[in-house]
Order: C-alpha cells, then structure tokens, then sequence
C-alpha cells in the first residue's frame, strides 16, 4: 500500500542512517581521542578501571618526583665528601709535615686552620633546595627557609618513608672532631687490667684543651645517675647502657660508640686499650671499676686524630652510598611499574588506530549512501501523483 502519510521506506532508511552517524560519532571521537573508552557511556566498567590506574600512576609520578628529589640531595652531599675526603688527604700530609723536626709550628698551623676552614665551608655549602645532611645551619639564601640536615623520603604508593639521617662532615663534635686541631694535638690511651669490671655508675671523662669536659657514665638501669658524675659549667653527659651479660669486649665497644657519637676518635687497640682522638684532647681521668682502668697522660697524636677522621669521613659516605643505592632501587622500581600500569591502561582504553581509520571509511561511505536512500525513499510518494493526471 502507498501511502503519504506514512513512508515505510523512508522512516527504515532515516533509522538506519541514524545507527550510522551514531556508530559515526563514536568512531571519530575515538580517533580524535585516540580512545576506545573516554567516559562512563563507552564502557562503565572499564572506565572505572581506568580512572582508578590512572590515579595509581598520578601517585607513582608524586614518588618519582621524592625520589629524584632526594637523589639529587645526596648527590650533592656525595659530591661534598669527595672534596672533604681531598682536604683530609691534604691536611694529613700537612700535620705529618707537622711532626718534623724544624718545621716552622705556626705556619703548619695556619695551614691546618685554613683547611678545617676548607672542610667546613664546603660541607656548609652543599645546600639543595633547603636540604643540607652533611652540615649547615641557619637560612637557605636561595628559599629562605631554615635548612633542613635530614629528610623522610616517600618510596611508594603507600606513603613508606625512607629516612635519611644527617651525615655531619663538618670539622666539629659532632663531626669530625676536629676541632682546635694543630700539629701538637693530643691523644689518649686507656689501659683495661684484668681487675676490669664494668659497673653501674662507673664514668670516663675527657677534658678539651678549653677546659670542656665530656662525661661518659656507665648505667645498668639499677641506679638513678641522672647528673654528670663530675659536675661542670662545660660538660657534657652521655650515658652508656650496660647490661650484666656484656663482655668486657662490649662494654668497650659501647664506650667507643658512645664517644664517637660526640665527636671522638676512639678505637680499641691490639693490647685491648681504649685510644681516644679528637676535639683538641688535652687530658683524661678514669674510674671505670676502680683498679680496673688506667689512663695514660695525653701525648700528641694529630696524625692519629686525622686518621680518626677519615675512618669517621668513610663510614658517613658509605652511609650515604647506601641510601642511595636504595633510593636507586625504588627509582627503576617506580619507572618499571608505571611502564607495566601504562601499558595495562592502554590495552584497556586505547583505540586500534588502524581499525578505526578503516571503520571510518566504511561509515562515512554508509552515511552517504544512507543519505541517497533516504533522498530516493522520499521521492517515492511522488509517483502517486501520476493516478490524479
């Protein structure tokens, strides 16, 4: 039946040309795009996906920024203790010069001074962005804010921070021990006897040649030392945890540390003596277990101060080595695991170019003959126009 009110060929041509531009527009906004599935409507599921790994990798990118920005400051810091380890060499040949019979005393000294000058200076200056872990204090000049000497390093997605201590590589206590260094610089050897029995209360202290005393108590946790056993306007107290079951080997070994972490340079000999460097050493007295402990006059030792300091040099840069190798490790890490997250993401959501370029073809040669169809199916009713003649 003809009819003009309903054209049954024109309204199937004008569905089908209207399933076409649909599939159309999709296939050119996946070419625009270059993707498969870019809102809720093209796939809700693997939309999801998508948003949940592209904010995975938003966060892998937050990490890899931390973690380059802490390479760099270690970097730096690594930079630094090649150059301190330079002066050390340098100020080692000095003060060794030092010990030699007619050899001007001051000017050995003016040399060792300009080089702990040297040493503090660049270990002050190896500032990045406010961070400083081998030295320096006080205001960043480039930022403005107060330098930082360590820092928590975020490694992963998780917020796991990584902490990297300071490394003080300056020529002070806390340092090197350095401090008040000249060719005449002292040393002292305490001797243990076989009457050696560590106990509660029990203290080492040293004096500076500025009359600065450092006390190093032994504590069990029996007793109540709370004050420094040998009171004085310039002390200072460390204690040192002992516990019934330590060796004497221990005990001597906790003695060290604990000096060491004020500056010192304390090692144990192969006669089992305590040798103490650094800090401008002048003298010492000794009640470790009374009998048990015997300390030697101070007799001068730069060179052996020196040595300290580089053994003490050594070990703040294989510290900072370590650090780094780890940070290294979280960096290939990150980098690999974002590859592996982009690629998941683009098999998810990316269009097949080709494919779509070849779909494209097809459809705007569809939409075109959908529109001839659709001319032609319209003009149909006008041949009912023949039966009125």
């Amino acid at each position: 039946m003809f009819s003009i009110n309903t054209n049954v060929s024109a309204l199937s041509a004008l569905q089908s040309l209207s399933q076409t531009q649909t599939e159309l527009t999709a296939t050119e906004n996946a070419v625009s795009t270059g993707l498969k599935v870019s809102s809720a409507s093209d796939n809700p599921a693997v939309y999801a996906i998508g948003q949940a790994m592209n904010a995975r990798l938003s966060g892998l990118s937050a990490v890899s920024d931390n973690l380059n920005f802490a390479q760099s400051v270690i970097s730096t810091a690594q930079a630094a203790a090649t150059e301190i380890s330079s002066q050390l060499a340098t100020l080692k040949n000095t003060v060794t010069q030092g010990q030699q019979s007619g050899i001007d005393a001051t000017t050995i000294d003016n040399q060792i001074t300009a080089i702990l000058s040297n040493i503090d200076s660049i270990a002050n200056s190896a500032t990045f962005n406010g961070v400083n872990i081998v030295g320096g204090t006080g205001t960043d000049n480039i930022t403005g804010a107060a330098i930082s000497t360590s820092m928590n390093v975020t490694q992963d997605m998780q917020g796991t921070t990584l902490a990297v201590s300071q490394q003080d590589m300056t020529t002070g206590a806390t340092g090197l021990g350095l401090t008040g260094l000249n060719a005449s610089s002292n040393s002292v050897s305490i001797a243990f006897t076989n009457a050696f029995a560590p106990a509660d209360g029990d203290h080492i202290k040293l004096t500076s040649s500025t009359g600065s005393t450092y006390d190093f108590i032994l504590s069990d946790g029996t007793g109540t030392e709370t004050t420094n056993t040998d009171p004085s306007a310039t002390a200072s107290t460390t204690f040192v945890n002992i516990s019934a079951t330590d060796s004497n080997t221990t005990v001597l070994t906790k003695i060290a540390t604990a000096m060491q972490s004020k500056g010192f340079g304390a090692t144990i000999n192969s006669s089992g003596n305590l040798v103490i460097t650094g800090n401008d050493l002048a003298s010492a007295t000794a009640t470790v277990a009374s009998g048990g402990a015997t300390a030697g006059a101070a007799t001068s030792d730069a060179i052996a101060t020196v040595d300290s300091a580089i053994k003490a040099l050594n070990t703040k840069i294989a510290n900072l080595g370590s650090k780094s190798a780890q940070i290294t490790g979280m960096q290939t890490f990150s980098s690999a695991l974002s590859t592996a997250l982009t690629e998941g993401l683009g098999a998810l959501t990316d269009a097949d170019m080709t494919s779509e370029s070849a779909k494209l073809q097809s459809l705007q040669t569809k939409q075109s003959l959908g529109i001839q169809a659709l001319s032609m199916a319209n003009t149909q009713p006008q041949s009912l126009l023949t039966l009125f003649r």
